[in-house]
């Protein structure tokens, strides 16, 4: 059985949702952001990295697991992006055991509040909020 791709899964949710792809069209990304994206930028995109995390199925044998994942929404205007991140949190907390690119999502949490300014490298105005997901490690 091969191993889940949560972050493909996350991405794969947030372009499928109506309201995100209303937004940022299919400009959803997981990792970085593809240099070809760059030379459009600033414009509205998101970006899904994985991050740090304590897992709430540690000492447990369940073939499931939680990760901590960094949002980063970006936008032409400071109120662009931070519109694009809340739409995109109202998407994510709407998955709710739910298969998405043969992972099977539990559960989708905010894990802490938002920011918004600007990209240290760029200037380009962005909105970030981390989420904890609950998913299976195997492809269904």
């Amino acid at each position: 059985m091969a191993e889940a791709d949560i972050i493909t899964a996350i991405v794969s949710a947030l372009k499928a949702d109506g309201n995100v792809a209303g937004l940022a069209a299919d400009r959803v990304f997981g990792g970085e952001l593809p240099d070809a994206e760059t030379a459009h930028m600033p414009r509205n995109c998101i970006v899904v990295k994985p991050s740090g995390g304590v897992s709430i199925a540690t000492g447990s044998f369940a073939d499931h697991d939680t990760q901590r994942l960094d949002l980063f929404s970006y936008g032409a205007t400071p109120f662009e992006a931070e519109t694009l991140r809340r739409v995109s949190r109202r998407a994510l907390v709407n998955v709710r055991r739910r298969v998405v690119e043969r992972c099977l999502i539990h559960w989708v949490e905010p894990a802490g509040g938002f920011t918004a300014g600007r990209d240290p490298d760029a200037a380009w105005p962005t909105a970030f909020q981390s989420f904890q997901v609950f998913h299976a490690l195997q492809e269904v």
